[in-house]
């Protein structure tokens, strides 16, 4: 910003050449200029970095900044998001933490991010699909679209799977017995999720009867699995294959895409074209992103490029990608716009199928 300076008073120099007094006049003017110029130049400078501190475009960040988990610690979101902040830290040359702001299943945490956080920057939130969309489906006090959205860090696809050990060995042995003895299996799955809806429209696509029974986080779900307590499961391929391995088996995949690490899983439009049946399944994925209460990007538009180009040097770098593959997971970034328009598309998805449900 470019400001205007007092001008020396030459003229009254030029003058004062002719008399004595007017040398004592002209020094003084000239004292009085310099005065003037200085002062002028000091409201410029703070004038300046008022405006800089405004825009956030010089200096930041310059506090200690948070990632707000609000899931427990020792789960997928805690365990990316503490590998990531030292990552962060070498980019933004900040301190960064994280916050774990359970309950609710995810609600807590986004609710309190959104009503007490500032929304200067300094604090994130670090968040799952669809839990995040179930919250709003049990009344949290928050929309989709009172959020920012920065970028996705990890996607797993939901699968139908069953013990290793089972006599279904492809999806049309499941199916034929659904068909043969309505009623007569059951199905684990987390109440409120992508689980939860990919066996309910399974099931109600084919005609077919189940009982589902809830289960209180993946863990006790794949435990339940392997264990022989329920039939077959839906549940996200990752955390089966980090956590079970192969004590189960994918008999199909809610994808458009092979999932990388076994391309042997069919997709499940395809086990519907190969029964002849005219449905197609959304993608249906398990979903950790990044996201920062609405108005941020808007306000401090210099701060926000400076997080999303922090957050995708990280996320890409060999150090983070590697560490990932050691847990199982196919850790990639996608950007504002590509996670955005995934979102907002699963997200009306996931409420209609759920409303209809509910009623």
């Amino acid at each position: 910003m470019t400001y205007k300076k007092t001008l020396p008073i030459s003229l009254a120099v030029v003058l004062g050449l002719m008399t004595a007094c007017g040398d004592e006049e002209a020094a003084s003017n000239e004292e009085n200029a310099e005065a003037e110029n200085g002062q002028d130049e000091e409201v410029g400078a703070e004038a300046e970095g008022d405006d800089n501190d405004e825009n956030g475009a010089e200096d930041w960040p310059d506090e200690t900044l948070t990632i707000v988990n609000p899931f427990s610690s020792g789960g997928s979101i805690d365990r990316q998001s503490r590998e990531l902040t030292p990552l962060l830290e070498e980019e933004l040359g900040e301190a960064v933490n994280v916050e774990n702001r359970e309950g609710g299943n995810g609600l807590v945490g986004a609710q309190d991010h959104l009503q007490n956080d500032p929304d200067d920057g300094s604090h994130i939130l670090f968040h799952s699909h669809p839990h995040f969309d179930g919250g709003i489906f049990r009344g949290a006090e928050y929309e989709f679209d009172d959020y920012d959205y920065m970028g996705t860090v990890h996607d797993s696809p939901i699968g139908l799977f069953v013990p290793e050990d089972s006599d279904y060995e492809t999806f049309e042995d499941l199916i034929d017995d659904l068909e043969n003895n309505p009623g007569g299996l059951n199905y684990g799955m987390l109440t409120g999720s992508w689980e939860d809806v990919a066996g309910q429209m399974l099931l109600d696509e084919l005609g077919l009867e189940a009982a589902g029974v809830p289960y209180d986080g993946g863990g006790p779900l794949r435990t339940a699995l392997v264990s022989g307590e329920v039939d077959f499961a839906f549940t996200d391929i990752e955390g089966v294959y980090a956590s079970i391995g192969d004590e189960a088996r994918a008999l199909g995949l809610f994808s458009n895409d092979p999932y990388p690490e076994d391309t042997d899983v069919p997709l499940m439009n395809d086990l519907m074209g190969e029964k002849g049946e005219d449905i197609d399944f959304p993608e249906m994925s398990s979903v950790r992103y990044l996201k920062v209460k609405e108005g941020f990007k808007d306000e401090h538009p210099e701060r926000w490029d400076i997080w999303i180009d922090a957050l995708e040097a990280a996320v890409t770098s060999d150090e983070y990608v590697e560490w990932g593959q050691e847990q199982g997971m196919n850790l990639e970034w996608q950007g504002p716009d590509e996670t955005y328009d995934f979102l907002s598309e699963s997200h009306e998805i996931f409420l209609e199928y759920g409303s209809a449900e509910e009623e």
